[in-house]
């Protein structure tokens, strides 16, 4: 089952990111989706293309050459466990797995990340907007 993460805003000012087309930006975002929560994707570009561009005219050689430019960033690294190839996705210590599931077999120990995240968790300071009549939360006029 597909999983919601995040997207840092330092995502997008990223050298690796940025040296990569749009398409595969977008490609690399939606694996996140579906990579378990040790950040592995099953190695194969049809699944990919049918989980992220289910409905564009990407062909697999498309899929294929965007999964390369991400590997070529090093965004990417590609491993084998008894025959069968799969995705890493590195940096994926940014992502906050609070009860992790793993789907697919560990990398190997040379390809692991650093699993202590730098993420703190936050409280934002949100105040609730006003109404349609100019008061706020509490029922105080803000006009005034």
């Amino acid at each position: 089952m597909p999983r919601i993460r995040t997207i840092k805003p330092e995502f997008w000012v990223s050298e690796q990111i940025v040296e990569c087309s749009t398409n595969a930006r977008l490609l690399f975002i939606g694996m996140w989706n579906f990579c378990d929560d040790r950040g592995v994707h099953p190695a194969s570009h049809l699944t990919l293309k049918m989980e992220v561009y289910p409905g564009d005219a990407f062909s697999i050689d498309d899929i294929r050459g965007m999964v390369d430019e991400l590997k070529r960033q090093g965004l990417l690294a590609e491993y084998t466990v008894e025959n069968k190839r799969y995705w890493l996705i590195t940096g994926w210590h940014n992502q906050k797995i609070d009860r992790p599931h793993y789907k697919h077999p560990e990398p190997p120990e040379g390809m692991k990340f650093d699993d202590h995240s730098t993420n703190e968790q936050r409280t934002l300071d949100v105040q609730t907007p006003p109404d349609s009549k100019g008061r706020d939360s509490k029922g105080k006029d803000i006009n005034t």
